[in-house]
């Protein structure tokens, strides 16, 4: 039988993998530690104060290029709509320009991170178009990319 791997072994294995490829990390975030980043709509869509804040799991940077990762243990729609508005929308601009001013950057992404399973590649397969990439971590540990119009990670 399969070990089920965690939401936590995957951003980790994320976090390695990055740092052994030259990437440096920004900041990240494990399931309920609330060392992360909360990144909050602009002021002016804002009704509370943590209503509608996204914390990013992992956050990196190489060669002026940032991204910004999602993960999960497995497929979850609403992660995947929750990237899909950092990347199509203006919403979190100044939090994102807040938390990446000490760095010179000229491409953000936004993708996602999971743990392989043949169903988890499936359902994300058909939701390509809400992401810029999609990372998986394998049961042997291993870390393929299978998805990356943008050649980040070449």
């Amino acid at each position: 039988m399969e070990r089920r791997i965690t939401e936590e072994q995957v951003t980790k294995a994320i976090l390695n993998w990055l740092e052994s490829n030259n990437w440096q990390i920004i900041t990240f975030d494990f399931p309920q530690s609330g060392t992360g980043y909360s990144l909050h709509p602009n002021e002016d869509l804002r009704t509370t104060k943590n209503k509608g804040a996204f914390i990013p799991d992992i956050v990196a940077i190489k060669n002026e290029t940032v991204v910004f990762f999602e993960n999960k243990d497995r497929f979850v729609l609403s992660d995947f709509l929750k990237v899909e508005e950092l990347k199509t929308t203006q919403d979190f601009k100044n939090s994102i320009e807040k938390l990446l001013k000490d760095f010179t950057f000229s491409k953000l992404f936004y993708g996602v991170g999971l743990a392989h399973t043949d169903k988890t590649e499936l359902k994300t397969n058909k939701n390509l178009v809400k992401i810029d990439f999609a990372v998986f971590l394998h049961q042997d540990n291993s870390i393929k990319v299978t998805f990356d119009n943008h050649d980040i990670f070449k």
